[in-house]
């Protein structure tokens, strides 16, 4: 395989169904954990087998985890159409305005509609469906509450396709999928690699000397997407908000000074916090913007010096970016082999990888 060019095909893999865990585990840190380092030799990549549990043995006193705030908003809703059929939507945000402005959804059904009744009335949507390959649905939204306080109060959890078409979404991922430092509302997924990490698991990371900062990226629809068939390099990439605080680069400057890592906890973290870096020195403010920022083989990296990710779908970009984050050399087969002999989960509610 030319590594200089790889294309979507390069990045495929089988997945057994067994191998996706479609409900968390009892408890956040019983997650198995694999360790890899992240420079190879040309061999065998080491493999370490371990658990969630143990991450503070795994960290030194001094490291950074730089985790993602976005809040999973319950975006599942439904509506009945101007014509009095009921169809399920996708709310796909923007969630920080008040009982008013344009609203973007996603939904079956939606072609030829230019108004939409929500929550039983309570809300009404006047717009077009812009897009209607995908059939997406923009509008002025005009509600006696807000926006998210509806959704909170009567939507479902977004769960990944591959969940939702095995099962519906109950009173536990209200839970289980959101993280619990989760602060932000605006993601229609969750930054899952966080899932992993409970409370008590933070706490004993906090003892051990492992500081913790946060950044903002909003999670969109877009990272279900799969590649684009052909060079990876032609797949144009979804467009996401994000936020680095100012008080987040000073804490990297911070482990910088005394030798420590930065460990980006999830692509999305990563992505963040490399969108930011890229521009320049952080100012007083912090940064905030939109970002496609593609990371495949061959990108620099800037902030990040480890990763705590999941396992993740074949010919999706957050493989090509932790192919990237390996080196670009391809091991990342070889590690997801081993997983999977090894009997690790798979995707948003399985097992976790460290890359060291």
């Amino acid at each position: 395989m030319d590594r200089s060019s790889p294309e979507a095909r390069d990045y495929d893999y089988e997945l057994p169904e067994e191998r996706i865990r479609l409900v968390p585990p009892p408890r956040r840190d019983l997650s198995r954990l694999a360790v890899v380092p992240r420079r190879g030799d040309g061999g065998r990549p080491p493999f370490l087998a371990s658990s969630v549990a143990h991450l503070p043995s795994l960290l030194a006193p001094g490291d950074l985890l730089v985790a993602n705030d976005s809040r999973v908003v319950p975006a599942r809703t439904r509506a009945r159409t101007s014509r009095g059929r009921a169809i399920d939507l996708l709310v796909l945000g923007p969630f920080d305005s008040g009982t008013a402005g344009t609203v973007r959804f996603l939904g079956k059904g939606l072609k030829g509609e230019k108004r939409l009744a929500l929550f039983g009335g309570r809300g009404v949507l006047d717009g077009i469906c812009y897009d209607e390959a995908l059939e997406c649905f923009s509008g002025e939204y005009r509600g006696e509450e807000a926006l998210v306080a509806l959704l909170e109060a009567q939507g479902e959890m977004p769960l990944p396709p591959y969940i939702a078409r095995r099962r519906s979404a109950d009173g536990s991922d209200r839970e289980r999928y959101q993280t619990v430092y989760a602060r932000v509302p605006g993601s229609v997924a969750a930054p899952t690699a966080g899932l992993h990490l409970g409370e008590e698991l933070l706490d004993r990371l906090r003892e051990k000397g492992v500081e913790r900062a946060s950044v903002t990226l909003h999670v969109g629809v877009g990272t279900f997407r799969g590649l684009s068939e052909g060079p990876v390099e032609d797949h144009r990439m979804h467009e996401e908000w994000y936020v680095v605080p100012r008080e987040t680069a000073e804490a990297i400057a911070r482990t910088r000074a005394r030798g420590g890592r930065v460990v980006a906890v999830g692509t999305t973290s990563l992505r963040a916090l490399e969108s930011a870096f890229a521009l320049g020195e952080i100012p007083p403010e912090g940064r905030a913007g939109w970002t496609r920022l593609y990371v495949r083989p061959g990108y620099r990296f800037l902030a990040a010096d480890a990763l705590f990710t999941n396992f993740h779908t074949p010919r999706s970009t957050l493989l090509v970016l932790v192919d990237a984050f390996l080196g670009g050399d391809g091991r990342w087969r070889e590690i997801y082999r081993r997983a999977l002999e090894e009997g690790f989960f798979f995707l948003s509610y399985g097992d976790a990888l460290l890359i060291l």
